[in-house]
């Protein structure tokens, strides 16, 4: 009885679906690329806005122009909230203490009103966690998230805009890490 219980245990596990692998995303420009020596190890989604004060011009005395303060947006594996970000490039695991600032490589505009697509460098802080051994930060499928190009003056001056925005990312590690 034991070897026919064992033997279904090891069919029925045959038959079970590997858990999936993470794909890198797909058409990228080869600049937005990690190294080969990386995989993809968590993709997240993110939504949230990017907080810009209307400010005096440095490079145009007496321009004002819309400047970024920072962001305040929430991670998301699924529907299940795991990081946040509320400062430049620095994602902060809400389930652990990791966390992964971010150092850009590469960039390419995404058109129009939207965020470009990046290739950060990464430094994890923590052993063990989400964000622990991450060497390299891929945003794409950026939309919305830039400075308003209108409605920054004088009159206005210190005055905030949130600009809502969503991304995914893809954090990588190095191969057999």
């Amino acid at each position: 009885m034991a070897n026919g219980f064992v033997a279904g245990a090891v069919v029925a596990l045959a038959v079970l679906p590997a858990a999936a692998a993470i794909g890198p995303p797909a058409e990228l420009a080869p600049v937005l690329r990690p190294s080969a020596a990386e995989q993809p190890a968590v993709a997240l989604s993110e939504a949230g806005v990017n907080i810009f004060e209307c400010r005096p011009r440095a490079d145009a005395p007496g321009g004002y122009a819309w400047t970024f303060i920072a962001p305040d947006a929430t991670l998301y594996d699924g529907n299940r909230s795991v990081a946040r970000r509320t400062s430049p490039n620095l994602w902060e695991s809400t389930e652990d203490r990791t966390s992964v600032s971010g150092f850009a490589r590469a960039a390419r505009n995404a058109g129009g009103d939207s965020l470009p697509w990046a290739l950060y460098r990464a430094v994890p802080v923590g052993d063990s966690g989400l964000f622990a051994g991450v060497s390299s930060i891929q945003r794409v499928n950026t939309r919305g998230g830039v400075a308003p190009l209108t409605g920054c003056a004088a009159d206005n001056a210190g005055a905030e805009q949130r600009v809502a925005f969503t991304a995914d990312y893809y954090f990588y590690r190095p191969n057999g890490g």
